[in-house]
């Protein structure tokens, strides 16, 4: 088979920003008129070739003579939002076209997946034996069955939907590609502004009988709403127009196929790393949008107070404050209160932020008026805002305290007790769970770190929920990194939780590997940073040396495991390759199984392989 090679793309990688901050923003961050110098929007719309060209052999090398090349691959990937190598992304180039005339089925009754979670009403990441078409025994069967390589991408982020016999996935590419969710051909592609690491909601088409639409966001603030058979564009909006708004987390189709919900979040914190920033003047927010036409219904702010001038730091340049509490994961929708349920992120400034960051916010779907607010930890502002050392922070944060930044980075789950009570479950990145009462506006039921070792502040995209049990992928934090937020280098493993009142139900440790060239890589590590995704009897998660594995729910047992840092031969024929499984855990579909391997998040290991697996049907019980 022909192989496409291509170089992973840093699109999304958040050293881009920080080092467009740290070596350009003085002179590209406000431009005077008369100085010719083209502005960050101005950058953000040229080639990423172009850009690279200019800080390579062109007019800007002088300037970028002492980065490396990594550094400005970063920052020309980020600006454009595209790879630095020209080459056709498109589902024209590449060798796996499907039949044409294909026709999709109807992608919302069968077995069926759409969006983040199953259920928006619950965001359990359940799926049930017969949408999921596999039980607990058929798992140590698994066996791949097919491979598709997206060419440039470095993070696959994008939880992949699957109805109707067809799968759509979006890419920090910047593309998103239609496939028969069967065999890897590819129907259609489709070119997004920027990057996309939402997750794809399917929903029909009004007033279009047997037509269906496809939603999802980007890095760019962008929602998108396309013909889920043709790929051809029905409307976009832009629901913020901050320079760093992103749509990060996903978007939500309420279940009687109206509005579309938007979560939103921002790269700003990031920025902050260049003394030359006027940091920080976003805040998150949830957009409501008609699936029609994308006008805006409603858009509430998690932040009630806008950013005002506050102090300037060390170099002269004025800060702001407050800003931050960004929403960088999927709503809830509780169509019993009528409301919808965001988990924020931290502060970016140490400014009294009125109780927004690491919040669980409660907002009336009708309307956007905020019904409550339970803040989970307060003045947790990132590091990056005052300084990288103590004396940094003292000296351009006089005063502050700068928290862990320990954000809500999971949808909140609502789940029902046996006694009919309801229940909101909330997950930080370091693993602390807080149970909230929905009845009386957010109050905490019970709090508690589900692990006797420390745990380390990574990732944590979210727990799963089987009705009975709660799964918390762990990663635990190591001598050597144990100030480190990013914690990759450590043991993992899962814990299992009664949600009424934290009982550990078992825990699994799995040991870091043993023979790594690079003991201190996200290579050499168990730790669990992905969703957990649950099936009747078993639990899946991956870890950042990209290893999936299957876990029974009856007593933690691994059931499965396979590992995907190596080279695949794909369907599409792209060269692709595995790395780090961060960002969703794996679709679980109509017998099949669905994850992406590649997540280039600070340390962790690029890829750009999408991968499927069935059960072997001529293995045996025990055979794996």
């Amino acid at each position: 088979m022909l192989f496409v090679s291509v170089a992973s793309a840093q699109t999304s990688d958040y050293r881009g920003p920080m080092e467009f901050q740290e070596y350009c923003g003085a002179c590209h961050e406000s431009p005077a008129p008369d100085e010719k110098i083209p502005n960050r929007a101005q950058l953000k719309a040229m080639p990423a070739a172009k850009l690279y060209e200019s800080m390579t052999t062109g007019k800007m090398s002088v300037n970028a003579k002492d980065l490396s090349d990594d550094q400005v691959r970063r920052i020309a990937e980020w600006l454009s939002g595209r790879p630095v190598e020209n080459v056709d992304r498109s589902a024209a180039a590449m060798s796996n076209a499907c039949p044409k005339g294909a026709k999709l089925g109807n992608p919302l009754i069968g077995a069926h997946w759409s969006g983040w979670s199953p259920d928006p009403t619950t965001s359990a990441r359940f799926q049930s034996v017969d949408e999921a078409g596999l039980s607990a025994a058929d798992v140590p069967n698994l066996k791949l069955k097919w491979a598709f390589g997206l060419p440039g991408a470095a993070s696959l982020r994008s939880q992949p939907t699957v109805g109707g016999g067809w799968l759509w996935v979006g890419s920090d590419n910047s593309m998103v590609y239609a496939l028969d969710a069967e065999t890897g051909c590819v129907h259609w592609s489709f070119e997004a502004t920027r990057p996309v690491i939402s997750s794809i909601a399917i929903g029909p088409m009004a007033e279009s009988e047997d037509r269906y639409v496809v939603y999802f966001g980007d890095f760019g603030a962008n929602v998108y709403a396309l013909d889920a058979q043709t790929g051809e564009q029905v409307w976009t909006t832009q629901v913020e127009d901050h320079h760093a708004a992103a749509v990060s987390g996903s978007v939500v189709l309420d279940p009687e196929g109206e509005r579309l919900i938007v979560p939103i979040g921002s790269w700003e914190e990031v920025m902050s790393t260049s003394p030359s920033y006027e940091c920080c003047t976003s805040r998150g927010g949830v957009a409501v949008l008609d699936v029609k036409t994308g006008r805006q219904i409603w858009k509430a702010p998690t932040l009630a107070l806008e950013a005002k001038p506050t102090w300037k730091n060390a170099s002269g340049v004025q800060q702001y404050g407050p800003s931050g509490a960004g929403v960088w994961s999927s709503p809830t929708i509780d169509l019993k209160r009528n409301a919808v349920y965001v988990g924020t992120a931290n502060a970016y400034t140490p400014v009294p932020d009125g109780g927004a960051s690491d919040a669980i916010i409660a907002f009336d779907l009708s309307s956007g008026k905020r019904l409550w607010s339970q803040q989970l930890l307060a003045d947790d502002a990132d590091i990056y805002t005052c300084g990288s050392t103590l004396e940094e922070v003292q000296k351009n944060c006089p005063g502050t305290q700068v928290g862990p930044n320990d954000d809500i980075g999971a949808p909140p789950i609502l789940h029902t007790l046996a006694s009919g009570r309801q229940i909101l479950i909330a997950s930080q990145e370091s693993r602390r769970i807080t149970v909230l009462d929905p009845d009386r506006k957010g109050a905490v039921i019970w709090r508690g770190t589900p692990s006797d070792r420390s745990t380390a502040f990574s990732g944590n995209l979210g727990p799963a929920n089987d009705g009975e049990l709660l799964y918390v992928p762990l990663a635990y934090a190591t001598e050597q990194v144990a100030e480190s937020i990013e914690g990759i280098a450590g043991d993992g493993g899962m814990v299992a939780l009664d949600p009424e009142n934290g009982r550990q139900a078992w825990t699994t440790v799995v040991a870091k590997p043993t023979d790594c060239a690079q003991p201190d890589s996200s290579m050499c590590s168990s730790a669990n940073q992905a969703a957990v995704t649950a099936i009747p009897g078993a639990v899946f998660t991956g870890s950042t040396d990209g290893t999936m594995r299957a876990y029974s729910t009856r007593d933690g047992a691994v059931l499965w495991t396979y590992s995907t840092h190596r080279p695949f031969e794909t369907t599409n024929g792209v060269k692709a390759h595995g790395g780090s499984i961060g960002g969703p855990g794996p679709t679980v579909v109509g017998g099949m199984v669905y994850f992406g391997s590649g997540y280039s998040i600070l340390g962790t290991t690029p890829g750009n392989v999408l991968l499927a697996f069935e059960v072997d049907s001529d293995a045996g019980p025990l055979e794996k």
